[in-house]
């Protein structure tokens, strides 16, 4: 009698197994496309966001704030996000939060380890969209602020961002605009900084 026969795998089993393995793949192809687009889905208008129901916004990952909140962003660090505004918090590879005002100034808040160059990481954070230009503002210490042109589709966005180097972390606070021209962008980045940043007692 041949042994080997009894050895062979069950073709139902099999088949389940074959089965299970796609599945798992989809279900991975999936999550990658809903966390592209869940990345992207701030570059909606205030409006669009808006006119979604509270379980689409959920599958985002933003929620509309009822009041003023305070969001840790560091250990000894929070932000204050005025109400109504759109705030995603997905802990999503390397963005720890972003929001949008009602008048769609766009805020990205990303943070990762890195002695990478600050004006290459951070065309690679744009890496979904035409980086167009950029111009180093200013460069005191650790920090860099950087004016910057992307085009997503048939929308181009003014930029203004604040980079922090922190030994071998880095941090960006990129404040983006389809409407404010770049002065006034800068203008809304540097107000925000001083007057939403709250450091807390140790």
């Amino acid at each position: 009698m041949n042994k080997s026969t009894s050895r062979e795998i069950d073709p139902v089993m099999q088949n389940f197994q074959n089965s299970q393995q796609i599945m798992q793949e989809n279900l991975i192809r999936q999550r990658e496309a809903q966390k592209q687009l869940s990345n992207a889905v701030l570059y909606s208008s205030y409006q669009g966001l808006d006119s979604l129901s509270v379980l689409q916004r959920e599958n985002f990952g933003i929620r509309k704030l009822e009041k003023d909140s305070l969001i840790y962003i560091g250990l000894n660090t929070q932000m204050k996000i005025l109400k109504n505004y759109f705030l995603q918090n997905n802990h999503d590879d390397s963005l720890r939060i972003a929001f949008k005002s009602p008048d769609n100034l766009t805020v990205f808040i990303h943070d990762f380890e890195s002695k990478g160059d600050l004006v290459q990481n951070l065309k690679s954070l744009k890496r979904g969209s035409d980086f167009l230009k950029h111009k180093v503002e200013n460069t005191i210490g650790q920090l860099k602020a950087i004016s910057y042109k992307i085009k997503r589709g048939n929308k181009k966005y003014n930029g203004y961002v604040l980079c922090f180097q922190v030994a071998d972390f880095q941090n960006y606070y990129e404040f983006e605009s389809d409407q404010l021209t770049p002065a006034t962008l800068k203008i809304r980045a540097i107000d925000f900084f001083a007057q939403n940043m709250k450091e807390t007692k140790k």
